[in-house]
């Protein structure tokens, strides 16, 4: 059957960024922008003192700093969320609040090193689109998810306040110490970032780029164990960013040698876009929780400019963690989106019609790890055509918002 119709509860994106995407709603969105010049343009009919942009595809173009810097204060963060651009202008204007980030934001060690404080600039204007943002999530079929780096403490408060029950809060070590004991309540657990990302060349490798470098790794193994131990102080819970195969190694020999006991800290690996099988079994013995994107399987078709073949082929092996280490979606595999995009359609498309095989996902396995337990939310209606390699979604909420 190449054909069929089916329903499904509406999603739970278990990684997002919920206060960050909200401040940015009114950011031109380039994700669509194949050249510079369509992109100089989108920031260009920006309105405001500061032109902000997200989306930026660094795979397909470069934003020069005399371009950007035509366009007065501006400031554009890369799709991969980890890599920025400010024109001169912009860091004139905003030097005197930030002035780490205005001298900072051109160093990507710095930046990978400091991310907490980079989403701090684009969350300073506050909680207010918070509500907009999350009507659009419920229009995409996403009625639960769960903000990673939630800032500033007023997105904490609102969140827990008029989103329990919907929105999990996740807080770097540094944000979680500054909280109020309100919002350090609403906070379940502690994010920390092993490596940067594939889009911003950071994420580290166990080989090299095809241009030279490995990505960085962003804390020994020392420190690392150490930030692990505090974040089981702290909340007992902690989400650890890990992409490339040689942070995914850092991260388990962590965890192994910590000494941490299992049920003083429960660990969850966030992307593990690279993680191979032996590395899979440890995770397993350790009983981690993988969270993973589908829809980063399409970094197999965008990064072959920065991947050797090896890594374009093992990027989420959902199929060898399932079929081979023994995962189970909804269990200790669970799936979100990053914000790249949001919503039903995306998600699904990418889970059933990946690059390659070995990414595919089943749409039993979609709905374990993917979606609310039951349809008292609303529902999606699904028509999956596997021949022209689309999913239509119609998201049918059970009441209004």
């Amino acid at each position: 059957m190449s054909a069929f119709r089916a329903e499904l509860p509406l999603l739970h994106d278990r990684h997002t960024h919920v206060s960050f995407y909200a401040a940015l709603a009114a950011a031109a969105d380039l994700s669509g922008c194949r050249v510079l010049g369509e992109a100089l343009e989108k920031l260009g009919e920006q309105k405001g003192p500061l032109r902000l942009g997200r989306g930026w595809r660094s795979n397909l173009y470069e934003l020069p700093p005399a371009a950007l810097d035509r366009l007065g204060p501006a400031l554009v963060c890369n799709v991969s969320l980890h890599s920025f651009r400010m024109s001169a202008p912009a860091r004139e204007l905003l030097a005197r609040d930030f002035p780490d980030i205005a001298a900072g934001i051109d160093d990507q060690d710095w930046v990978e090193r400091h991310l907490p404080r980079v989403f701090s600039l684009f969350t300073a204007s506050g909680a207010g689109g918070i509500p907009g943002f999350m009507e659009r999530l419920a229009a995409l079929g996403v009625w639960a998810a769960e903000d990673m780096l939630v800032c500033p403490e007023e997105a904490a408060l609102l969140l827990a306040r008029s989103y329990a029950g919907r929105v999990k809060l996740w807080a770097a070590p540094d944000v979680y110490r500054r909280l109020g004991q309100e919002a350090k309540k609403a906070v379940g657990g502690i994010k920390l970032f092993a490596d940067g990302a594939l889009g911003a060349r950071t994420a580290a490798l166990s080989g090299e780029y095809l241009r030279g470098g490995q990505g960085l790794l962003l804390h020994s193994r020392d420190e690392l164990e150490g930030l692990l131990r505090e974040a089981a102080d702290l909340t007992g819970r902690v989400a650890v960013h890990a992409i490339g195969g040689a942070a995914l190694e850092q991260l388990l020999s962590a965890l192994e040698r910590s000494g941490i006991p299992a049920g003083d800290l429960a660990v969850r690996i966030e992307h593990a876009q690279l993680i191979g099988p032996e590395q899979a079994r440890r995770a397993k013995k350790l009983g981690a929780v993988l969270c993973m994107q589908p829809n980063f399987s399409s970094d197999s078709a965008d990064y072959a400019d920065r991947l050797p073949e090896e890594c374009l082929r093992a990027n989420n092996p959902f199929r060898m963690l399932i079929d081979g280490a023994g995962f189970v979606p909804g269990e200790d595999l669970l799936f979100g989106s990053d914000g790249m995009p949001h919503g039903a359609r995306a998600a699904l498309e990418a889970a059933l019609f990946p690059p390659y095989p070995g990414q595919r996902l089943a749409l039993a396995e979609f709905r374990a790890g993917y979606c609310l337990p039951d349809t008292s939310a609303g529902r999606l209606a699904l028509e999956i055509d596997e021949e022209k390699r689309t999913a239509a979604v119609e998201v049918r909420l059970a009441s209004a918002l």
